[in-house]
């Protein structure tokens, strides 16, 4: 069955109100936002009505046949539930967060340094919006004495980050747990998606066949609005598992859901 762009959107609006609603009364109950496994899966939920609120806008006012906004921010669902679900499914989750978020930092701070050696190595260490060496150091020194941010490194001395797997070696080492195959399904969209981040013929040409009538695009979008329900739950699962947080389900959805993953 061919599913419509009309129920595209209510799936997106539905899981928004979903994620929405229970975001604000975790918000009554005041937890420690500052803890960091608390903020990490505040954060995914938040992401995830940002998204679907932007994707069901695209929707509404959309001037054109084209998806490349649509595509673009639907991979970012689909990163956030390959991630997020791997994490939750191991015996070490919070640990795995931290070297998740420390990930973030390490590559910034690389960003950081590839700046500073092309303003010292070949703009002279003058262009005014590059660090320098010295800044640098001030960065590293500033991080390794943060309470905060410096359970990011491994080693602190030699200001070396800890570590998290890349995507595609998430996948490759995934075993026969039950979440797999949904995780590499899920990756294979992940990667097919990705080729509308940047440009290229092939994916141009490809849009160009995503016409309303002529194929599954929109069986494939409410695919995803799955995959970022299974997020959201995933998140404020794990606030009822620690706070015995009550979800409020206003739409039934878990009822709709309960047999997509299989």
């Amino acid at each position: 069955m061919k599913i419509q762009k009309e129920y595209v959107k209510r799936f997106h609006e539905q899981l928004v109100n979903f994620a929405q609603e229970n975001l604000s009364r975790l918000e009554e109950l005041g937890i420690d936002t500052d803890e960091e496994i608390n903020s990490t899966y505040l954060g995914f939920l938040v992401r995830q009505i940002t998204l679907n609120s932007d994707l069901e806008l695209l929707l509404e006012n959309k001037k054109h046949n084209f998806h490349t906004s649509q595509l673009i921010l639907l991979r970012c669902l689909v990163d956030d539930f390959i991630h997020i679900i791997y994490i939750a499914n191991q015996a070490n989750s919070e640990e795995l967060i931290v070297n998740y978020n420390a990930d973030t930092y390490s590559k910034n701070f690389q960003k950081l340094k590839d700046l500073a050696t092309l303003n010292e190595e070949k703009l002279g260490g003058s262009y005014p919006h590059y660090p320098t060496y010295k800044m640098l150091d001030e960065v590293m020194d500033k991080m390794k004495k943060n309470p905060f941010r410096n359970h990011y490194l491994s080693d602190i001395e030699s200001f070396k980050f800890k570590t998290f797997k890349n995507t595609g070696n998430i996948i490759r080492d995934l075993a026969e747990e039950d979440y797999a195959h949904q995780l590499k399904r899920a990756y294979f969209i992940w990667r097919k998606l990705s080729d509308f981040v940047h440009y290229s013929n092939m994916a141009f040409n490809e849009e160009q066949s995503m016409y309303p009538g002529n194929d599954y695009t929109y069986n494939e979008f409410a695919e995803i609005i799955f995959y970022s329900y299974r997020t959201v739950m995933t998140c404020l699962e794990y606030f009822r598992n620690k706070y015995g947080f009550e979800i409020v389900d206003a739409d039934n959805l878990n009822e709709y859901y309960v047999d997509a993953g299989h």
